[in-house]
C-alpha cells in the first residue's frame, strides 16, 4: 500500500512501531532517496529501519546496509538423509557434535580464510582489524538471531538452514565507513557519492564482506553436512540470500536492502519462520512496486531483550515441545 509518494508498505502504517516510522519518514525526506519499500517484518534499527529497501540516486550509504554486511540465510537440501527417522537420542548426539564443530557467540577458532583483505580506502588500521578476525571467525555462527537448523518437509526431505553474516570483519568495515561518512559529509552524515573515491571504496570493501559472509555460511554447512551424513559430502545446488547489501543499478542508482532479500522473478529464496515453524522456500514475483524484494524473516512482536524479560523458560519450553 502507498504511504507517501516515496514510501510503499506491505503492512499498514499503524502496525509499524513509532521508532521505525520515524526512520522511514526521516530518510524519505532526503532529496536523493527516491523510494523506500517496507517489508512485513519491519522494525526499528540503526538509521534505516530493518525490513526496508531504499532506492537512492547516485549515492551509497553504509548505514542503509548496516553493520552485519552480507548477513543472510543459506538453505541446502540434503540428498539421501535419514535424519527424520533418527531417535531423539541420536538427534541430540548430532546437535552436540554441531556445537563442537561450530563456535557460537563470542567463541572463535583458528580457521584461516583463503582471501586476504586490503581496504580499497587504503586504511591500514581497517585492513589489519579485518584480517585479524578473518582467521578467527571464518566458519563461526555468532550470536543474536543467528542459527543452524536441521528440518524436513512433508515429503521427509531433509534441509540444513544457516543464518549468519560477515561477523566482526563486516562490522569493522561498516563501522569505519559510517564514521567516515559523518566526517566527510556535512549535509547528510551517511552517504557517499557513488562515483567518489570513498563511495567506490565502500562498494569494494562491502563486496569483500558479502563474499566472506557466504564463504562463512558454506564452511559451516560443510561441517554440519559431514556430521549429518557421516562423511565428506559434495555440495550441490543451494539457496543463498543476503539481506544486508547494496547493489549499483545500470542507471547509477543504488538499491539498498537492510533486513530484506532479493525477490526477482523466478528467484528462489528462503524466509525463516519461528523456531517452531521452520523455514519457507519462496519464489520471487519480481514486483517492481516493492523493488523486487521480500521479507528476510517472519517478523516479531517483541525484541529479544523484551522476550527474555517477559517469557519464562518454562513457557518457552512448552511452546517448543516436540522440537529438538
Amino acid at each position: 500500500m502507498k504511504i507517501t509518494d516515496k514510501i510503499v508498505s506491505l503492512v499498514p502504517l499503524e502496525e509499524i512501531e513509532q521508532g521505525a516510522q520515524k526512520q522511514l519518514f526521516d530518510n524519505a525526506a532526503i532529496s536523493f532517496v527516491k523510494k523506500i519499500a517496507v517489508m512485513a517484518d519491519v522494525h526499528q534499527g540503526f538509521d534505516l529501519c530493518i525490513g526496508a529497501v531504499a532506492l537512492v540516486e547516485d549515492h551509497i550509504s553504509p548505514s542503509f546496509v548496516g553493520f552485519d554486511i552480507g548477513c543472510g540465510v543459506l538453505c541446502y537440501e540434503v540428498p539421501q538423509s535419514n535424519v527424520e527417522n533418527l531417535s531423539a537420542e541420536d538427534k541430540l548426539d548430532i546437535f552436540n557434535e554441531i556445537k563442537k564443530a561450530i563456535p557460537v557467540g563470542f567463541n572463535e577458532h583458528e580457521n584461516p580464510y583463503v582471501e586476504v583483505f586490503k581496504s580499497a580506502a587504503g586504511d591500514k588500521e581497517l585492513t589489519d582489524k579485518v584480517n585479524a578476525k578473518l582467521i578467527k571467525q571464518y566458519g563461526t555462527l555468532g550470536s543474536g538471531n543467528h542459527f543452524v537448523e536441521i528440518g524436513y518437509n512433508d515429503k521427509k526431505t531433509c534441509f540444513i538452514t544457516i543464518h549468519s553474516g560477515s561477523r566482526r570483519p563486516g562490522w569493522e568495515i561498516g563501522n569505519w565507513y559510517m564514521n567516515k561518512a559523518k566526517q566527510e559529509n556535512q549535509l547528510y552524515h551517511k552517504f557517499f557519492s557513488i562515483d567518489s573515491e570513498l563511495g567506490m571504496a565502500y562498494l569494494s570493501d562491502m563486496n569483500f564482506a558479502l563474499d566472506f559472509a557466504l564463504a562463512n555460511r558454506l564452511d559451516m554447512l560443510k561441517r554440519v553436512l559431514n556430521i549429518v551424513v557421516g562423511h565428506k559430502a559434495t555440495l550441490f545446488n543451494y539457496i543463498n540470500e543476503n539481506h544486508n547489501h547494496a547493489v549499483v543499478l545500470e542507471n547509477g542508482d543504488v538499491l539498498h536492502r537492510k533486513g530484506a532479500t532479493s525477490a526477482d522473478f523466478g528467484q528462489l529464496g528462503v524466509i525463516p519462520g519461528s523456531m517452531k515453524a521452520g523455514v519457507y522456500i519462496t519464489e520471487g514475483l519480481g514486483n517492481s512496486e516493492y523493488l523486487s524484494s521480500a521479507s528476510h524473516g517472519a517478523g516479531r512482536k517483541m525484541s529479544r531483550g523484551f522476550a527474555k524479560k517477559n517469557i519464562s523458560l518454562e513457557t518457552f519450553k512448552g511452546q517448543m515441545e516436540g522440537i529438538l
